[in-house]
Formats: structure tokens, C-alpha cells, sequence
């Protein structure tokens, strides 16, 4: 092995060396800072108005990862993100409008079609403070159904969408309703909600 041969090969591996030391070291602190709210907010002009909703609600003391992440590498679940932002923005640049509108009308787009918190974020998240929690639903309803069918704005407000007794309301559309109520008669089953939780223990 000649002598230029022997320096490629020492750089590469010193470069590969400080790469993954240097990662070992960074990412931990990066996912740590990108996992408290306030840095969310600070970072994603998208993510204030999410930011401001979990300060009113009971997970207010808690990060963002503890129910917004899955197990293994976190940084691999922000590259769609990163993707359709870049995506975004080069198609806004080709069409000759600013960066500023281009962030705005992509802003538009997430709020006329957020995404859901179903998708966003999984049952056992919540079985990890909550692992105590009497299920009624076991026997009534589709296993498949998650916490979110019915709560799916408690994680981010104080209002339990599973209190609504009988009144339609656009915060229940495309729910699993009839999962917990009658089709015809939608008080709520004595053997789910109130079986644990009586209403006079709601505020």
C-alpha cells in the first residue's frame, strides 16, 4: 500500500470517527432542546398556536416527546417533515413568490387541513402516565378504537369531548360515537364513561 494511500484511508477514518463522536455528543442534546415545548414553538412558526392550547391543558408540565414519539432514532421522524417543507418551499421559490409567502400560504395549508391527533400520536403514549386506567370500552367496543376517537382534544385542552351527552357538535365529527352511545338514544352507556368516572367528578 502506497503512501497516499495510507493518508486517504487515515483521514477517512479519522473523519468517520469525529462524525459519529460528534453525533453521539449533539443529537442527544439537540432531541432533548427540539423536545421541550417553548423550543417547538420558538423553532416551527406552526407550532405557537399548539404551544399556547398545552399551557391551558392538564399536560402542561410535560415535553412534547413524551407523547409525540415513537421508540428508536428520533431524528429519522422529522425527515418528512424536513421533506415537505423543503418540497414546499422550493415549489413557492419556482413560482416566483417570496420566502415569506411561501412560509404563509404552507402555515394555510396546515391549519385548513391539520394533521389529526390520531396520527400524530398513539394510545400506549398515553397508557405510560395512564397505565392505571380502567378500560370500558373492552367489551363494547372495537379494540382497533384509540383514546383519541373520543378525547381527541385532551391532550391539548382542558374540554373532554367524551362529556358531550347527546348534543352534536363539529368537535364529534367522524368520532366512534355509537362505540360508547346508542345509535338512537345517545346518553351515555351506564357501563362505560361514568362507570369510572361519574360526572359530578368533572368539572
Amino acid at each position: 500500500m502506497e503512501k497516499g494511500e495510507k493518508i486517504i484511508i487515515s483521514v477517512v477514518v479519522l473523519v468517520t470517527i469525529v462524525v459519529i463522536v460528534g453525533a453521539a455528543v449533539v443529537i442527544p442534546t439537540m432531541m432533548q432542546e427540539m423536545a421541550k415545548p417553548e423550543s417547538c414553538a420558538k423553532n416551527c412558526h406552526e407550532m405557537q398556536p399548539f404551544y399556547d392550547s398545552l399551557q391551558d391543558s392538564p399536560h402542561a408540565g410535560i415535553d412534547c416527546h413524551e407523547c409525540h414519539v415513537h421508540s428508536g432514532p428520533e431524528i429519522f421522524l422529522y425527515m418528512k417533515e424536513m421533506t415537505n417543507h423543503l418540497e414546499g418551499i422550493s415549489e413557492g421559490l419556482r413560482e416566483g413568490k417570496s420566502l415569506e409567502e411561501t412560509t404563509a400560504e404552507m402555515a394555510e395549508r396546515l391549519e385548513r387541513e391539520p394533521p389529526t391527533t390520531a396520527s400524530l400520536t398513539k394510545t400506549e403514549h398515553c397508557m405510560k402516565c395512564h397505565s392505571t386506567h380502567k378500560k370500558p370500552l373492552a367489551e363494547i367496543a372495537d379494540p382497533g378504537i384509540s383514546c383519541f376517537k373520543c378525547h381527541t382534544t385532551i391532550a391539548h385542552t382542558g374540554h373532554k369531548v367524551a362529556l358531550y351527552h347527546g348534543y352534536w357538535s363539529p368537535d364529534l365529527e367522524d368520532r366512534e360515537c355509537v362505540a360508547c352511545h346508542n345509535e338512537h338514544d345517545v346518553t351515555v352507556k351506564e357501563e362505560t364513561c361514568e362507570a369510572c368516572h361519574p360526572p359530578e367528578k368533572h368539572p
